[in-house]
């Protein structure tokens, strides 16, 4: 921060006598009086993650964390401002750019951390909020002040592993021969596979130990290819079965929204539906699957994944009308017996006035060496603590890593890989063949598990941080 010296008294003084110079000498201007901070946010900020390769060298790397999406309280009694929820641990918050709003643009200044010296605040200039800092705003008339301390928490240590719970062990979740799990409208779907017919299961999100059969009303049976078949977009579930595209807004009332001939629906942004067609190209559909558009490659369609697919669309760190899609899967193990990693595709969806339509960008597995995902059965992927997070079992074609083993995440967009050093698998963890995870809206990650039944939700360690108010009465 720019070392501007204040002295408060000044300041007061030269507001006060403040007048009009557009009136006449009567004319004065009557300033507020109030001061207060109504809002408290923080910008992009830096994370360095320390990890392990396979070697035990450790390497250090960046990534960025978006501090708008940390909410910060202010209690106007206690003159506090905090975030609940911890930053992530390796968050340099001795840089951060923060923005602050004061009630009728009072002015704001911050103390310094060894003095009692004010400056003023600036929005572009970073502040060290390594130790909890006072600020003092002014209102603009300069007859009141009010001082606030300002805490942002940040997770002291890397969390030794998830919370996990065991929510469920249930028969229906154990005799499935495929599963795939979303979060909508408050509750998890279940959209299992039983050979010849498929099965949707439900419970609240805030329940996990009750799962109860759905009966859609499509006058057909669930298809078993169903849960290959389920993206989710504004707030709804899309599912491919029989040539026709449905939706729905709780699985169990569906609609009818377009028709074609796919091999499966494959993923979704916010604005538009990815499937692969007959051919395996990838297309598209802006319209809930009425019309279908080819989309662009930029290696050979050879590459695309066909089974054990998942895929995660989040908004860019950089850019307010992007999105970021990355499909993720394996190829058939009949047809390309020798890979050994997964196949991996990203896409920036640009949704502005300058959009340039960029075609899907093919992650070449050959460029990372030990640092790409492996080729697991099952192999699911979702996005949680902001990374991209996969896990899967056992290991298909060329590659022979032990299923349930570990969870691999990656910071950069699905390029580079690394055996996760805060998320392991709970103990008492069983599964077979079947296997999928997904994330619900209160930052829980579900695992399913054919075989056993088993289901469980963890949540990251908070690392230490205490426990504050998150409301307050007026």
């Amino acid at each position: 921060m720019k070392a501007t010296l204040l002295s408060v008294a000044l300041l007061l003084a030269s507001v006060v006598t403040l007048t009009s110079c557009l009136g006449g000498d009567d004319d004065e201007i009557t300033y507020p009086s109030d001061a207060a901070i109504n809002a408290f946010s923080l910008g992009t900020l830096n994370r360095y993650i320390t990890t392990t390769s396979s070697t035990g060298a450790d390497s250090t790397y960046k990534a960025t964390v978006t501090g708008s999406n940390y909410k910060f309280y202010i209690d106007q009694v206690a003159r506090t401002i905090y975030n609940p929820d911890s930053l992530p641990y390796g968050t340099d918050v001795k840089h951060v750019i923060c923005n602050i709003t004061s009630r009728n643009s009072g002015t704001v200044l911050l103390k310094n951390i060894n003095s009692d010296t004010l400056m003023y605040y600036n929005s572009t200039d970073s502040i060290d909020f390594s130790v909890p800092r006072k600020l003092k705003v002014v209102s603009l008339d300069g007859s009141n002040t009010v001082d606030y301390t300002v805490t942002v928490n940040v997770h002291k240590e890397e969390a030794d592993s998830f919370f996990w719970h065991q929510m469920a062990t249930d028969e229906n979740i154990a005799t499935a021969t495929g599963m795939k799990a979303v979060a909508l409208g408050g509750k998890m779907l279940l959209f299992c596979s039983y050979g010849n017919h498929g099965a949707i299961l439900a419970s609240p999100a805030t329940d996990g130990a009750n799962w109860t059969p759905l009966s859609w009303n499509i006058n057909m049976p669930l298809p078993e290819s169903a849960f290959r078949n389920v993206v989710t977009m504004g707030g709804h579930a899309y599912l491919y079965a029989s040539g026709l595209i449905y939706k729905s807004n709780d699985g169990a009332v569906w609609e009818t929204t377009g028709a074609a001939e796919l091999y499966r629906l494959v993923a979704a942004s916010s604005s538009k539906l990815y499937a692969l067609d007959e051919g395996l190209q990838l297309i598209s559909s802006a319209d809930e699957g009425a019309t279908w558009t080819k989309e662009q490659l930029d290696s050979s369609s050879e590459l695309l994944p066909a089974t054990d697919i998942s895929y995660v669309c989040a908004p860019s760190r950089v850019d307010a009308d992007t999105e970021i899609i990355t499909l993720i899967g394996n190829r058939d193990e009949n047809d390309y017996p020798g890979d050994y990693q997964a196949q991996i595709w990203s896409k920036v969806a640009d949704y502005s006035v300058f959009s340039t339509h960029d075609p899907w960008l093919y992650v070449n597995p050959n460029d990372m060496a030990s640092r790409a995902l492996p080729r697991l059965a099952s192999l699911t992927t979702v996005s949680y603590d902001g990374a991209l997070l996969a896990a899967g079992g056992q290991g298909r074609g060329a590659c022979q890593e032990e299923g349930y083993q570990h969870f691999y995440n990656s910071y950069d967009g699905g390029i580079y890989w690394n055996v996760s050093t805060t998320c392991a698998f709970p103990n008492g963890f069983q599964c077979g063949e079947a296997f999928t995870m997904a994330t619900d809206e209160e930052g829980g990650l579900w695992l399913f598990c054919s075989g056993s039944g088993q289901v469980w939700r963890g949540r990251i360690s908070a690392g230490g941080t205490t426990n504050y108010p998150t409301a307050f009465t007026k």
